[in-house]
């Protein structure tokens, strides 16, 4: 071999040990990226979740204090820890999406414009909307309390001044919860992917009737009975108006006081008191409704080992038995965070997104004296969170509202009311109106039909894992 051939193969070496040198370090920066977002995102959850428990000791506190007072027929007193109430239902939980992102940024997160333009849009929609209605929606919304959407939106912008480390994913909007193919991202993953099984799982029923917009549903329209909750990290309580005798005899009421923190009244106080028996006073409760649409609620978690609610009822891959006092859904934080990557070898950026979930425990000593769960009370809310911990994504529900997620968002608000009135239109780079075009084209449908028909036995429900967005489905 020549000496210049030498030289050559030798240079050829060197490149390619360069070029496996620059490699690996993308490998490590992919790596420590991914670590990175998901120790923020956890942490993020964790600080969320756990400004939601003490909102719910809080609120308990007042509850039994609401109590002592009606005892006492102290009417103005009752009507200051109502209106207290009503005020941290509604802006508590947005001090926890500003505790959430402080997390986040510990953990290494910057703050990310992305994660705050929807917030910052939806402002906006409060300050018009909400306070002051439009052709479009009507009147303006009912606030649970006087001037509460301006605080409202006084609170989000006042989190927002401080920036974004992470992002809510499971924020509700009035109108916006759910229960509509539409308002699923799966079904557009489904059409992208030509994912024929999922269809077979969840909506085969609409793959075969389909044929073209002009069959679907109206969007779920506001709910007026749900806007005394936060849409950020709702805590799912209602302000329900009755009488406490209607849901507590006073054997019971006594139980309440005793075990969390007002002590036993005397009882001739309280048979002579009219204000316990005045069905105008208001009581914050768990809220059971919502059950069985992929929402979060009160009632039961688990069924065995199927998520309670789920009407196919398919097991969910967990170890073990859930403890019966701690099987309830109740509220929860879903947190996203997003960590940007730069790749040296091949000169191009990437990013790596995580999402967790986290939500709090506790447990209340019923009216047997037994440890029992949160709602074994008749659903009346008292101080008995003490722990936080995070959980599967999908064991929780509410992560395809994704307010982390800008285009998603966008296109839920700003899309689909003109795909509902007029067809799917110029997609403008959205990659769920394309997914729409596509759903319109007949044989695209056809196939479906027709793979199911020959191929449906070979469908297997997935068992979680990562996924696209780099969070869990399953894990912790």
């Amino acid at each position: 071999m020549r000496r210049g051939q030498v030289a050559l193969y030798l240079l050829m070496v060197l490149v390619g040990i360069f070029l496996i040198a620059l490699l690996n370090v993308d490998a490590f920066d992919f790596v420590r990226g991914k670590n990175r977002a998901q120790n923020a995102g956890d942490a993020a959850a964790l600080a969320a979740a756990r400004k939601q428990g003490r909102l719910l000791n809080e609120l308990g506190k007042m509850n039994v204090a609401h109590i002592l007072a009606a005892a006492k027929n102290q009417v103005a007193e009752c009507d200051d820890i109502v209106m207290a109430q009503r005020k941290l239902v509604l802006l508590g939980p947005v001090e926890a999406l500003r505790l959430a992102s402080r997390a986040a940024r510990k953990n290494g997160m910057a703050d990310r414009e992305d994660f705050e333009q929807i917030l910052r849009e939806h402002v906006a929609v409060i300050r018009t909307v909400y306070m002051g209605g439009t052709k479009e929606n009507g009147e303006p919304y009912p606030e649970p309390y006087p001037g509460a959407w301006g605080e409202y939106a006084a609170a989000i912008e006042d989190v927002l001044a401080d920036g974004l480390a992470c992002g809510p994913d499971n924020v509700e909007f009035y109108g916006a919860q759910g229960g509509h193919y539409l308002l699923m991202k799966d079904f557009y993953h489904a059409i992208a992917g030509e994912n024929w099984c999922w269809f077979h799982w969840h909506a085969e029923g609409l793959l075969r009737s389909y044929n073209n917009y002009h069959d679907w549903a109206p969007l779920p329209s506001r709910d007026e009975n749900s806007m005394e909750n936060s849409e950020i990290f709702n805590l799912h309580v209602r302000a329900w108006q009755g009488a406490l005798t209607d849901i507590l005899d006073t054997n019971e009421i006594q139980h309440i006081c005793r075990a969390y923190g007002g002590g036993e009244i005397p009882q001739e106080e309280l048979e002579s008191s009219f204000v316990i028996t005045n069905r105008e006073q208001v009581w914050f409760l768990f809220d059971g409704g919502r059950q069985g649409d992929g929402g979060y609620n009160w009632g039961r978690w688990f069924n065995g080992l199927s998520l309670a609610g789920d009407d196919e009822g398919y097991e969910f891959p967990i170890i073990g038995e859930i403890k019966p006092e701690y099987n309830v859904r109740g509220c929860a934080a879903i947190c996203r965070c997003i960590q940007d990557v730069e790749a040296v070898a091949i000169e191009a950026e990437s990013s790596v997104k995580w999402a967790a979930a986290a939500k709090p425990f506790g447990t209340v000593e019923n009216f047997d004296g037994e440890t029992d769960v949160v709602t074994a009370l008749n659903s009346f809310v008292v101080p008995c969170f003490s722990h936080v911990r995070l959980v599967p994504l999908d064991s929780v529900g509410g992560e395809d509202l994704s307010t982390a997620d800008y285009g998603w968002v966008t296109h839920i608000r700003h899309h689909l009311g003109p795909y509902l009135e007029h067809g799917p239109g110029n997609a403008q780079g959205c990659f769920y109106c394309l997914q729409l075009q596509t759903w319109e084209i007949d044989a695209f449908r056809e196939s479906g039909i027709r793979w199911i028909k020959y191929n449906a036995g070979t469908c297997v429900r997935g068992t979680g894992g990562g996924g696209g967005r780099g969070g869990t489905s399953h894990g912790h």
